[in-house]
This record gives structure tokens, C-alpha cells and sequence, in this order.
């Protein structure tokens, strides 16, 4: 991702391409986000997270309730500590930046790119936050897999009780006839044309109803017309994750909507402003703190449960690397783990929009 990100950009600041006169923004958000969240939801396996386990799945919910107290916290101390580095007013405010990365942490980079658009956030702010994720799950995986090495260690340090031992399932494809494979089929087809053709125009039309009959939700962002988009992509996703569509193709699904996460990322990539690294310090702090809340409440509880080490850095992995790292700190406790890890890391991305932009809009009341 930040290769994706970094080398547009560079392209952009030595004048090697030139989007300034560009309309792919508005073609982007209308037409290749939708369909992005809706691949990512419709190839998770609901049914199956259900037989994992309780423990892990709560540590996991616990992970995510830690990303978003620690949100408005951090922000309040930083409102003592830095008000006047910090940015409070307009698209670059700090509160947009800090949305849209709660966003990822959530869920991932596609509730990252829905909360810039939901709380237009400025690409200066969305740059800052891009760096700080990409510098702080590093950084935190390197550690998780250094605890990964030393677990044994680690559990009789914190008095774990090792009974609580893990569930392994593994996500089996059943065995479809040939009629199930082609109803499976005709719905993602037919979905996705719908998302992708007519969903933008019917969110749209959805939005100005709200508007005219029901104004006093926008100040919630319910009158946008992309939030409406992404309600609509999430809702198909959840309802075909239940049927055999979600069991064509699972593979080249998932592979088509990281493809177009990228390709959004390089697109914003080349708006980036390199101005905006020049108080990335104070960012970056305000990013630590928020960070330490999320690691001390999901290690209190890990604590309380006597909970091997493994439940707080599989949970941990889940929520602030997502579904392309959460299986590698799995796999390093155990292989068995790793499809567990991917299916709680992508389950993220059903909640992580909504969260994130209703969190977002109460944090733009903190300021010094």
C-alpha cells in the first residue's frame, strides 16, 4: 500500500504526471469503492466465525472498542498538549485525519478511502494518517512476531491458563452442483452489475428524499449520497455472503477488490502534498497515544480471562493490520490459525465505515 501511494506521489511532485484537470475522483468514488466493500464483505465466511470461539472473537470486539475510545482520547490530550500545531478547522482538520484512520484499524484501507469521502477530508490529512499506519502496523507486527517466538515465555510471565486452548476450523468450500455454481454466479454478476451501474443513482435518490423530508440528519452525514452507497454495497455484501454466491470464485473475488483499493490509492496518491509532512511529528504522537489505549485495554482484559498471549496478538493483528498481515502473526503462533485470522481481520470491514464516520462526527467537538 504505500508503494501504491508513495511513487504516484513522487510522479506528481516531479511534474511527471499532471491529475489536476482529472474527473477520476468522482468516477472512483461513485463506481470502484462500492464495489470494492461489496467484494470484501460478500467473500467472508459469517457462518463459519461462528464456530471459532467466544474468547477470540471477544478479545477481538474488545480490540475494536479500544480503537475507538482511544480515537477521541488521544485527540483530547492532544488538544492540551499541541493546540496549536495540530490542525482544528477546515478539510485538514485533525478530527477528519484521525477518522478515516480509525477507519483502517477497524476494518481497512477500503473504510479508509469511504470516511475521506463521507467527512471529505483533505488529501494532506489523508496523507498524514496513510504514513502513520503504514509506520505503526510495521512496526507492531515486527513486535507481535517477536512475541510469537518467546509465547511460552510470555504465558507464564502473565499466568496464563493454558486450557484455554484454540479452536482450528478451516474455511472448506463445499461442493456445489452445477445448477447451485450457476445461481451463485447470476447473483454476484448481477450484484455487482447493479453496484457498479446504478447504485451511485439510486443512493442519490435516497439522499434527496432524506433531504427534503428529513433535513435535520445531515448534520450525521445521513443525507450523503456515499454513505447511502456504502449502506447499499455492505447490505448486498452481507446478504450474498449467506448464499452459494459467496462460494464462486471466492479467490478472484477477493483478488478484484484489492485490485481496485489499489488502484483508488495510487489515484489519491497523485494529489498528494508534500507540505503536509512538516507536523507529522505532533500526528505522530497523538497516533502513539491512541495506539498505547487500544494495547493496555486489550491487555487488562487478556489479563483478566488468563488468556495466553496468543488471544491479544491475534485480536491486536486483526483490528491494525487487517486482512493482509492478521493471518502472518497468526500463522507464527500456529498455521491452523491463520484462516481464523482473515475471516475476523475482514469481518472488520462490515462496521469499520459506520463506526469510524459516527465517531468522527462527535470528535469534531474536541478542540483546545
Amino acid at each position: 500500500m504505500f508503494v501504491c501511494y508513495t511513487l504516484p506521489a513522487l510522479f506528481s511532485y516531479f511534474g511527471v504526471v499532471d491529475a489536476s484537470e482529472s474527473n477520476i475522483d468522482d468516477y472512483v468514488k461513485a463506481h470502484f469503492i462500492p464495489c470494492s466493500l461489496f467484494l470484501l464483505v460478500m467473500s467472508t465466511d459469517f457462518v463459519t466465525l461462528r464456530t471459532v470461539g467466544g474468547k477470540i472473537l471477544l478479545m477481538f470486539f474488545i480490540g475494536a472498542i479500544g480503537v475507538c475510545i482511544g480515537g477521541p482520547i488521544s485527540l483530547w490530550i492532544g488538544s492540551i498538549l499541541f493546540p496549536d500545531q495540530l490542525l482544528w478547522e477546515g478539510r485538514n482538520a485533525t478530527w477528519r485525519g484521525m477518522a478515516t484512520l480509525m477507519a483502517n484499524w477497524l476494518g481497512g484501507t477500503a473504510n479508509q478511502l469511504i470516511v475521506k469521502e463521507i467527512h471529505n477530508v483533505g488529501d494532506a490529512a489523508f496523507a498524514v494518517m496513510v504514513t502513520i499506519n503504514v509506520i505503526f502496523s510495521g512496526i507492531w507486527m515486527a513486535i507481535l512476531l517477536f512475541i510469537a517466538k518467546n509465547q511460552p515465555i510470555i504465558d507464564r510471565f502473565i499466568n496464563a491458563d493454558l486450557k484455554n486452548a484454540p479452536i482450528f476450523i478451516e474455511d472448506i468450500k463445499p461442493s456445489l452442483d452445477r445448477r447451485k455454481r450457476f445461481l451463485g454466479l447470476s447473483l454476484l454478476i448481477l450484484s455487482l452489475l447493479f453496484i457498479f451501474l446504478f447504485c451511485h443513482s439510486f443512493s442519490e435518490y435516497i439522499s434527496m428524499i432524506l433531504i427534503d423530508n428529513f433535513p435535520i440528519l445531515l448534520q450525521f452525514n445521513l443525507g450523503s449520497t456515499f454513505f447511502w452507497s456504502m449502506f447499499i454495497s455492505t447490505l448486498l455484501g452481507l446478504l450474498l455472503s449467506m448464499s452459494y454466491a459467496r462460494h464462486v470464485f471466492v479467490k478472484q473475488v477477493r483478488f478484484l477488490s484489492f485490485f481496485l483499493l489499489y488502484f483508488m490509492i495510487m489515484n489519491i496518491g497523485l494529489n498528494i502534498e508534500f507540505t503536509s509532512f512538516q507536523s507529522i511529528l505532533y500526528y505522530f504522537t497523538v497516533g502513539l497515544i491512541w495506539f498505547f489505549v487500544h494495547i493496555i485495554i486489550l491487555f487488562l482484559f487478556t489479563l483478566y480471562f488468563r488468556l495466553p498471549i496468543f488471544y491479544f496478538a491475534i485480536a491486536s493483528q486483526c483490528n491494525i493490520g487487517g486482512a493482509a498481515s492478521a493471518p502472518v502473526v497468526a500463522s507464527a503462533f500456529n498455521p491452523n490459525f491463520a484462516s481464523v485470522a482473515v475471516l475476523m481481520a475482514v469481518l472488520g470491514y462490515t462496521w469499520a465505515s459506520f463506526l469510524a464516520s459516527i465517531i468522527g462526527h462527535f470528535m469534531q467537538y474536541i478542540h483546545p
